[in-house]
C-alpha cells in the first residue's frame, strides 16, 4: 500500500476492482443466461466477452495502478471511464429502445459507472502528477 494514495482514488480503487471482478464472473455466466463456453441459443455474447477481454482486466489494471500510484494507474482509470460511458450509453439507449419498466439490475450498475466515470475524470486529474514509475 502507498501511503501516499488519496482515500479519493483508494476509493475509487476498491470500486474498480469490484467491477472488474464483478464484470468476468458475470460475463463468464452470462449474467445468469448460461455459460460463456456452452452458451444458450440466442444469448449473444458480445457484451460477455468485451467485459471478460477489456472491461475485467482493464478496470484491475487501474484500480492496482491507482492504488499503488504507479504511472499506469493514471492512463488505465482514464481508459476506463471512457469505456464506461460508452458501454453505459450503449445499454441506456438499449433500455430506453425496449421501454419501461427498466430493471433495476441493469440500471443501477450503469448508473454506479457513470458516476465512478466522472470522479475517476475528476478526481484523477487533480492527482495526475503524483503517478510515479
Amino acid at each position: 500500500m502507498n501511503d501516499t494514495t488519496p482515500l479519493s482514488l483508494r476509493i475509487m480503487s476498491i470500486v474498480l476492482f469490484l467491477f472488474g471482478v464483478f464484470a468476468f464472473l458475470g460475463s463468464v455466466f452470462l449474467w445468469g443466461g448460461g455459460f460463456v463456453l456452452s452458451f444458450p441459443e440466442g444469448v449473444s455474447v458480445a457484451f460477455p466477452l468485451t467485459d471478460i477481454l477489456v472491461n475485467a482486466p482493464a478496470s484491475i489494471v487501474a484500480a492496482v495502478g491507482l492504488w499503488s500510484m504507479k504511472r499506469i494507474g493514471y492512463p488505465a482509470s482514464q481508459f476506463v471511464a471512457g469505456f464506461y460511458i460508452y458501454a453505459s450509453v450503449y445499454i441506456f439507449i438499449e433500455l430506453a429502445e425496449n421501454g419501461p419498466p427498466y430493471p433495476i439490475e441493469i440500471l443501477l450498475p450503469q448508473v454506479l459507472a457513470v458516476i465512478l466515470a466522472v470522479c475517476l475524470v475528476v478526481f484523477g486529474w487533480r492527482h495526475k502528477d503524483r503517478f510515479q514509475n
